[in-house]
């Protein structure tokens, strides 16, 4: 099979925009800040000024991101034949879903039973990552039918 790179990479630049996008907002509501400042440093987690501040930290968050779903690209070429839904977003929906299924369900799941992370912090993952992988998967599927 051949790859179309241009169907991939716009396609995956367009969703990794859009999921970032979500991801943020979804991370900015006032239950998950508050979440993260009253759990966050028990976590062992990683001071924004290791990476130069917010500006750096959050390019690195959208280039790790742009990677991600250009994977993600990747293997929707390779299914989104064997996905038999029209329209492209309910397909999308479909693949999002099964994406969440597969990688975060499962990552989720391994952070629960190997780490002490609470158990709040663990579920605001679980749910925003299933938000954030319906999201990508329905913009992947409409941009990718719309990129020739």
């Amino acid at each position: 099979m051949k790859m179309n790179w241009k169907k991939i990479i716009l396609s995956g630049l367009v969703a990794g925009l859009a999921a970032f996008i979500v991801g943020n907002l979804l991370y900015l509501n006032p239950l998950t800040t508050e979440m993260y400042a009253k759990y966050g440093p028990s976590m062992c987690s990683k001071s924004m000024d290791l990476f130069g501040g917010v500006g750096p930290w959050l390019g690195l968050m959208f280039i790790g991101g742009f990677v991600s779903t250009i994977f993600l690209a990747i293997l929707y070429s390779y299914t989104e034949k064997g996905i038999n839904i029209k329209p492209a977003w309910k397909k999308g929906l479909l693949f999002g879903f099964l994406f969440w299924l597969v990688g975060t369900l499962s990552t989720t799941y391994d952070t629960w039973l190997l780490h002490s992370y609470p158990d709040a912090i663990i579920f605001v993952e679980l749910i925003n990552g299933l938000i954030g992988g319906l999201v990508a998967g329905v913009v992947l599927a409409i941009a990718w039918e719309r990129t020739r």
